[in-house]
């Protein structure tokens, strides 16, 4: 039985792959790198900071290159994005139907604090989230498509995995999903990827959800 529910953030609840990627390119040209889409979707999409690092600069980085890299990477990100802050087509008429019916839902995300934080001042995310519900990357877990950041989330909702539904855009993700044993799995189809190794549903719409799974 359904009881709860866990979303992702980026690329899910908010369409900002093609943010990620300039900010990527914007910051990798600095150091006189690149990547193809398809590199970008090995080790970009669904990926923490440190584990894209690593996988960009080698192992031999620091954690201190790490955390400047990072920083900068997120500040270009967020600078791109700042004027085009929308959820997804459907979300907060979700958001609003699971708050009625009183289903508890937060995020698990892979960004950390500052961009966490970013999107509750600037989204207004606690007109339905607390950020002390939300998991997100603090350092301690693993990336996905390892399960540590849903089965969190899960535990803040006080529920068991199988007990909710999580959606996900990215491939990573699903992966992270089904590690995580997931009741449900909801594809978000926000940028193309091709999703035909997976059976679940594909939504473009959150109004595609159907409503009866919470009743």
């Amino acid at each position: 039985m359904i009881k709860g529910v866990i979303f992702d953030f980026n690329g899910t609840l908010f369409w900002d792959t093609a943010f990620h990627d300039l900010a990527f390119d914007i910051f990798l040209e600095k150091h006189g790198l690149q990547l193809t889409d398809d590199e970008k979707r090995v080790k970009i999409h669904g990926q923490a900071n440190p584990e894209i690092m690593r996988s960009i600069f080698g192992d031999q980085i620091t954690e201190k290159e790490i955390q400047d890299y990072t920083q900068d990477k997120e500040y270009i990100y967020r600078q791109l994005c700042i004027n085009d802050l929308k959820f997804a087509p459907g979300a907060e008429d979700l958001f609003d139907f699971l708050q009625e019916k009183e289903i508890p839902f937060t995020i698990a995300t892979s960004a950390g604090i500052e961009n966490v934080s970013f999107y509750f001042d600037n989204m207004k995310l606690n007109r339905w989230f607390r950020l002390d519900k939300v998991a997100y990357n603090n350092g301690t877990f693993r990336g996905k498509p390892y399960p540590d950041l849903f089965l969190a989330a899960a535990k803040k909702l006080e529920l068991l995995p199988q007990e909710t539904i999580i959606f996900e855009d990215s491939v990573a993700g699903i992966e992270a999903a089904e590690n995580a044993g997931a009741g449900k799995i909801y594809i978000v189809n926000s940028y193309g990827e091709n999703y035909s190794r997976f059976p679940y549903e594909i939504i473009t719409d959150f109004e595609s959800v159907d409503r009866k799974l919470f009743v």
